[in-house]
């Protein structure tokens, strides 16, 4: 049950992670999870570009070479063969890309059990439900992620049955939208070094509306954490060395988007709730 792959609950680490929401309803057409108006460099109109400014750069090269300028037989060439110059740029991107895979193949894969301990030895996570539970789980989140939000307000709720008394839910605060997503999850984390993780996670996930330092600041004095020094602990080195850390789980993991569940020690990608978190909380409890 938890291996099921729910991608159209689990948004892929684009580079340009600021379109979250249309990542949640859209596909690329080469994979690469950029949505409809694909910006990555394997199709749409950046292929179109970068073929363009390849060819440039080939015909500058092989007139380097000559000593001679570009003449109007050398454009005229161009212009008269630009797929010989495309097949050319797009097999050499397409061969840099089999070496890369291939060397991605090739490194060692961290086993989940053992990515498990180290993430339960790391005294800097905090765990939230019963942080002596048997039955764990690890969540990779952004706060900007709408799937993210379902799942942590479904645990949340999940976690306060009965039933679910064995769970351990350990949040892993990993932006991937931007620096908005990064000051986030500084401040949450920052609130946790006055005892006020939980109070503040839940209050971000809550909150309606986009969200800044100000609305940051006073959601902290609501949930009774002293603000200033929470804004100053948000910016030092500890929590940005945290979130760092966060960073090595996620490659580690090879983990391609968000949220990403580690459940009972089996990878989980995409979000958790209604009826599979029930079986989930049921299973708790055998």
């Amino acid at each position: 049950m938890t291996k099921n792959i729910h991608k159209k609950n689990h948004i892929s680490m684009p580079r340009h992670a600021e379109r979250h929401e249309e990542v949640e309803q859209a596909s690329c057409k080469c994979g690469c999870g950029c949505g409809s108006e694909c910006s990555c460099c394997k199709c749409g109109p950046a292929k179109i570009a970068l073929f363009g400014v390849s060819a440039l750069a080939l015909v500058l090269s092989i007139c380097a070479l000559v000593k001679k300028p570009c003449d109007k037989a050398m454009t005229e060439w161009v212009n008269k063969n630009p797929k010989v110059i495309a097949d050319s740029v797009e097999k050499y991107y397409r061969e840099l890309d089999a070496k890369q895979r291939a060397a991605e193949k090739a490194q060692p894969k961290v086993a989940p059990a053992d990515m498990v301990a180290k993430i339960l030895n790391d005294k800097s996570n905090y765990s939230l439900g019963n942080p002596k539970g048997k039955y764990v789980i690890i969540e990779f989140f952004d706060y900007n992620c709408g799937w993210c939000k379902r799942t942590n307000a479904a645990l949340k709720e999940a976690l306060a049955k009965p039933e679910a008394k064995n769970i351990r839910w350990v949040p892993v605060d990993t932006p991937i939208f931007g620096e908005n997503s990064e000051m986030i999850a500084r401040f949450v984390l920052a609130a946790g070094k006055q005892g006020k993780y939980a109070a503040m996670h839940d209050a971000v996930g809550e909150f309606k509306g986009k969200i800044d330092e100000a609305a940051l600041m006073e959601m902290g004095k609501k949930v009774g954490v002293d603000a200033d020094k929470m804004k100053k602990d948000a910016d030092s080195k500890e929590i940005k060395d945290k979130l760092v850390a966060n960073r090595e789980f996620t490659r580690a993991l090879n983990i391609g988007g968000v949220p990403m569940l580690i459940v009972n020690g089996n990878i989980h990608p995409g979000a958790l709730f209604g009826d599979e978190l029930n079986e989930v909380v049921a299973e708790s409890a055998k």
